[in-house]
């Protein structure tokens, strides 16, 4: 009489097993999402732009940057802006094959076309991030390499973030929007700046 009872609650037994199995899995999956660190992805660029090259010709980031100093976005140059340059510096450099080839190309191309170099956006903000270049280069007084670590010895054109992120023993791991944000705080800290979550999320 009574095994007809012990079936039911062997059934019951064997679903809760399979519900709690598939929490499981779930809250794994999910944990991944928050913990594993995700892949930048590279991006491609238009043209093999040399930040070294430039900076060892003796050129400020402002010069190609130029809203940096008093606006949110750093800015980058018209194709125009970067021919003139060239064309007045050739003479300094008459052996260099290099310049001219990109110079006739960038006419070519681009401005003969009216069209500007469709440079791939690389460092993208979370549209609840607010961040101001002005701030952090005029008020901080921060050079550019502070934050884009390495950008001065690039031979390449920027394909990924060069935001440092910092890293942490696998127990306290973070997703990488959040360790972006943790080497932001650390900074804030050391230079007596707000933590305040306000002055950055807005």
């Amino acid at each position: 009489m009574m095994q007809p009872v012990r079936e039911g609650v062997d059934e019951t037994m064997r679903k809760l097993v399979v519900l709690l199995e598939f929490a499981a899995g779930a809250l794994f999956v999910a944990l991944l999402a928050v913990v594993v660190p995700a892949r930048e992805k590279r991006v491609e660029q238009p043209l093999p732009f040399n930040h070294k090259k430039h900076v060892d010709a003796g050129w400020e980031c402002i010069n190609c940057h130029p809203f940096a100093d008093h606006a949110k976005f750093a800015g980058i140059p018209q194709a125009q802006e970067c021919v003139e340059c060239h064309e007045a510096e050739m003479p300094k450099y008459p052996n260099n094959k290099a310049m001219r080839e990109m110079t006739e190309l960038l006419k070519k191309e681009y401005i003969a076309k009216g069209r500007e170099i469709p440079w791939n956006v690389v460092h993208r903000l979370h549209d609840w991030v607010y961040f101001s270049h002005q701030r952090h280069v005029t008020l901080g007084k921060l050079q550019c390499t502070e934050c884009h670590v390495g950008v001065d010895k690039m031979t390449e054109p920027v394909s990924k973030s060069l935001f440092p992120i910092p890293t942490y023993p696998q127990m306290f791991a973070y997703n990488e929007s959040v360790r972006k944000m943790q080497w932001c705080i650390n900074c804030h800290e050391q230079k007596n700046v707000t933590t305040d979550c306000n002055a950055c999320h807005r």
